[in-house]
């Protein structure tokens, strides 16, 4: 009984104040931030050094990436305004006062080019459009995303011009919209010294694109009516049609290239390569400008002078105001007879 009174007692007596809880860090050199660093001063002498090692990594890298772009060769053909092309394209003097095709036939001619130097195999052919807004509010945005992807049950109803989203029948057309209405159908031949040379027009779309973006399904009553046609029509499912594809991924800016095909042998230099052009598609209307483009690829791309340029430019700058801080430094050094004590 004792026993027992004894832990009964122990159990109800008061225990000891614990410490308090709290979430303050246990106090180390770290927490207290006395770290060693070093902290430098931005002096004019220190900012000249920085901007020396800006410029002596982005020149040289300029200057390479220019070489290379210039090493690359390219053959830009303009079209639309050869006489072959354009005698023909509006049969009636009504269509050419009004700058549109009713019946859409075209024209077929030939542009004729030398090339300076030689160009080594894969050839890209692309084909270059000017004064063309794909990057048009209203033109991007009509266009129905899930009856692209084939998603019919969606419930949705993007496309916004009703003329592109149903005929004067009332028929549905798919795909809707303006930017798969207006799409591009001139088609090229080529020839390298008068020998016909093939075009390889497979493996030209994004592969994320034909798999995400297009479904497998046929198209319905697209540019099926010629005197309301904007374009081409899609060659068997929309998914298959890569040409399609990539006129619809959109331009940012109103001159654009896009990837018609690639020619997988070289062409030697001082070679006359002439390409037979189908000439529908209407630029006249607006006058745009049409242009057929033989182009080497270097890991930047195609012929292009901006990266380049631009690592040339600041690479050029912190030079120069490397330089202008040099000078800085050397003017506000102090001379040791003009440093007094106080």
């Amino acid at each position: 009984c004792t026993e027992t009174r004894r832990r009964n007692a122990a159990m109800t007596a008061p225990s000891a104040p614990s410490a308090p809880v709290t979430n303050e860090p246990p106090y180390s050199a770290f927490s207290q931030q006395y770290l060693r660093a070093h902290r430098p001063t931005l002096t004019p002498g220190n900012a000249a050094k920085i901007s020396a090692v800006i410029a002596l990594v982005f020149i040289p890298i300029g200057s390479w990436m220019l070489n290379t772009v210039n090493s690359l060769e390219e053959v830009v053909i303009r079209y639309d305004n050869l006489q072959g092309c354009v005698d023909g394209f509006f049969p009636t003097d009504a269509e050419a006062a009004a700058k549109y095709s009713y019946a859409g036939a075209g024209t077929t001619c030939t542009a004729t080019a030398r090339t300076k130097r030689a160009l080594k195999a894969p050839v890209y052919v692309h084909y270059e459009l000017s004064n063309f807004f794909q990057n048009h509010r209203a033109y991007a945005r009509d266009l129905d995303y899930f009856k692209m992807m084939g998603n019919f049950d969606a419930g949705w109803d993007l496309c916004t011009t009703s003329t592109h989203k149903q005929t004067a029948a009332g028929d549905t057309i798919s795909p809707c919209g303006v930017q798969a209405w207006s799409y591009f159908n001139d088609t090229f031949a080529l020839q390298v010294d008068n020998v016909a040379t093939a075009i390889d027009e497979t493996n030209i779309a994004w592969p994320s694109d034909k798999k995400f973006k297009f479904g497998d399904f046929a198209p319905e009553n697209m540019n099926t009516h010629a005197a309301t046609r904007g374009g081409s029509v899609i060659q068997g499912n929309v998914d298959d049609d890569e040409h399609f594809i990539t006129w619809m991924r959109m331009a940012a800016k109103s001159n654009f290239r896009k990837l018609w095909g690639r020619v997988d042998v070289d062409i030697p230099a001082n070679t006359e390569v002439k390409f037979t052009i189908t000439n529908r598609y209407n630029t006249y209307m607006f006058d745009g400008r049409k242009s057929i483009v033989l182009s080497e690829n270097s890991f930047m791309g195609g012929k292009n002078y901006f990266l380049p340029a631009l690592y040339l430019f600041i690479g050029v700058v912190c030079a120069a105001w490397s330089v202008i801080c040099v000078f800085m430094s050397i003017a506000r050094r102090r001379r040791p007879e003009q440093t007094t004590v106080g």
